[in-house]
């Protein structure tokens, strides 16, 4: 998915309302807090049970966990709907990024939207996204559709490129690439954070593409959660593609991935590339479940 790291995974940004304090919503059924520890507690065993699909929600909290609650910029918020039988949908916000919400059902979301400001934008399932859009009588506007993949089996290229780990003579490039691929792909998030890029590279979570011992190819791997780890981002050097650099990457980065403890690795595609999405295919990877970045359109909008 595109985007960066602090420390495991920056969210995308919201440019919605800030909102309160966390507290009990109207609905007795969700629960929020600020506090990553309470928050895993409480929905451990939802996020083992679902841990492929709730990938990018391990992200965020690992990283609270790790980091520290103001590792993000603000007060966390982090929610679970309980139907009675534990909790069975999740929406974690951290200020100032949007939120991410699991799949849910249209009354939890609209228990979740009353009396909560309307975000500009939401990621997470197109389901719970309309769902949610409805709530705040909004119309979902999808900017990024995204696939989710997880590796089936590793089919490395032939004759790959050789790939080795970054090290500190790669730092300044790598990072140049890295907001290369910000401009490209994501150009209206902001810059990614310096901090989550050399973690990467000072954590042994960077491997590069180096066919004459200079790189021409990047991949990231997250650090690991419940046996999960996701690659991202993966980047060629654009006068370098299209020569298999980008598949030997990612598998130096599956295996990378699997020597940290991973037994399921993931990644996501952005699906109007097709490119991207049939390099992961040949490399062994299947989709799994689809997300969309939305923009929350209100009435006012609508007829514009």
């Amino acid at each position: 998915m595109p985007g960066s790291e602090v420390g495991g995974f920056t969210p995308p940004p919201d440019r919605g309302d800030p909102l309160d304090v966390p507290a009990m919503l109207g609905s007795v059924a969700w629960t929020v807090t600020a506090d990553a520890e309470e928050f895993w507690r409480a929905t451990e065993p939802y996020l083992r049970a679902h841990r492929v699909a709730s990938t990018v929600v391990l992200s965020i909290v690992d990283t609270l966990r790790t980091r520290g609650s103001g590792v993000y910029g603000g007060p966390a918020e982090l929610a679970w709907w309980d139907d009675g039988a534990g909790p069975s949908a999740l929406v974690v916000r951290t200020p100032p990024y949007r939120p991410v919400v699991s799949a849910m059902p249209p009354e939890a979301a609209a228990a979740w939207a009353a009396g909560r400001p309307r975000p500009e934008r939401l990621l997470g399932p197109a389901d719970a996204v309309d769902h949610l859009a409805r709530a705040w009588d909004a119309t979902p506007e999808v900017v990024v559709a995204e696939r989710l993949h997880r590796l089936e089996r590793l089919r490395p290229p032939p004759d790959p490129t050789p790939t080795r780990p970054a090290g500190d003579a790669d730092r300044e490039l790598l990072w140049s690439w890295l907001r290369a691929f910000h401009h490209e792909a994501t150009p209206d998030d902001p810059p990614p954070p310096r901090s989550a890029f050399d973690a990467a590279i000072d954590q042994g979570r960077t491997v590069v593409a180096a066919p004459d011992g200079e790189p021409v190819a990047y991949a990231v791997v997250s650090p690991t959660t419940l046996g999960t780890a996701r690659i991202g981002p993966v980047y060629t050097r654009p006068d370098k593609r299209g020569r298999g650099h980008g598949a030997a990457v990612t598998a130096a980065a599956v295996r990378l991935a699997g020597a940290r403890g991973a037994d399921e690795v993931l990644l996501f595609t952005d699906l109007a590339n097709p490119t991207s999405n049939a390099l992961y295919e040949r490399s062994g990877f299947v989709g799994v479940t689809d997300l969309v970045d939305a923009a929350l359109v209100p009435p006012a909008r609508k007829n514009v």
